[in-house]
């Protein structure tokens, strides 16, 4: 059984991780939106896009992290997995299955529902954007949980 268990190292390793895709990817997806905003015309002031993303960070960052925090946990997990077996580059590997929990979520989510979830992903550039955001955050997983580890 103990075999199965995190221990604290993957533990605060997948919870720096996960705050990072929350802060981070609220963040994206609001530059987005609001640059939607921009290419209609309308005028966005440095001070309204500091605040609009504070409180997207702030109130958006529940939803958001509900949606795509399973989605990330199973990566980290299965990313655990593979990293074990192949046994080089898990910097890579983690970074990897980070993409691949947001896209498969985000395609999943479209699949599911008929709509765009996050309106940023809406475009490509969006879509890519919070794949790249998630695997940083999975790179960031692996950076956490290997230097706890070292460290004891």
């Amino acid at each position: 059984m103990q075999r199965f268990l995190p221990n604290r190292a993957q533990i605060f390793g997948f919870l720096a991780a996960y705050v990072f895709l929350n802060v981070v990817g609220a963040a994206v997806q609001t530059q987005f939106n609001l640059g939607y905003l921009l290419a209609l015309g309308i005028d966005v002031p440095f001070s309204m896009r500091l605040s609009t993303t504070l409180h997207d960070i702030v109130f958006l960052q529940p939803l958001f992290g509900v949606i795509f925090g399973l989605g990330f946990l199973i990566a980290m997990i299965v990313g655990n997995m593979i990293a074990n077996l192949v046994k080089i580059l898990p910097d890579l590997v983690f970074a990897l299955a980070g993409f691949a929990a947001m896209a498969v979520t985000l395609l999943s989510l479209k699949a599911a529902f008929q709509i765009t979830a996050i309106g940023a992903t809406r475009q490509w550039d969006g879509f890519l954007s919070l794949c790249i955001v998630s695997a940083l955050a999975g790179y960031a997983f692996s950076i956490v949980k290997t230097r706890l580890a070292r460290n004891g």
